[in-house]
């Protein structure tokens, strides 16, 4: 029974987000969700691999939205992207985002 109750207050959360939260805001968000859930490597780079579509599906966003947003928080240095693969750089400045 806790299951279910843990499954609700995230999806809750993640409603929330949808609605209060900016698209960059989400995407940290959601980059730093995946770091907690899966990890990462000392590098800062994901042990999950994701396509840009699956990532825009997760975020509730369109494709075209993600990669523009992803391609610029690679410019300002907060993540590093290869393929499909995704670099933290920064983590305070994904924090940064959501807090914008």
């Amino acid at each position: 029974m806790m299951f279910f109750a843990a499954e609700l207050k995230e999806s809750e959360k993640k409603m929330r987000n949808l609605a209060h939260m900016g698209v960059k805001g989400r995407i940290a968000n959601a980059i730093i969700t995946l770091k907690q859930k899966f990890g990462a490597a000392p590098s800062g780079q994901l042990n999950i691999t994701l396509s840009r579509q699956d990532f825009a599906s997760y975020n509730g966003a369109t494709y075209e939205t993600v990669f523009r947003v992803m391609n610029e928080m690679a410019g300002e240095k907060s993540i590093k992207l290869a393929g499909k693969e995704i670099t933290i750089v920064s983590e305070n400045k994904l924090h940064e985002y959501m807090a914008n």
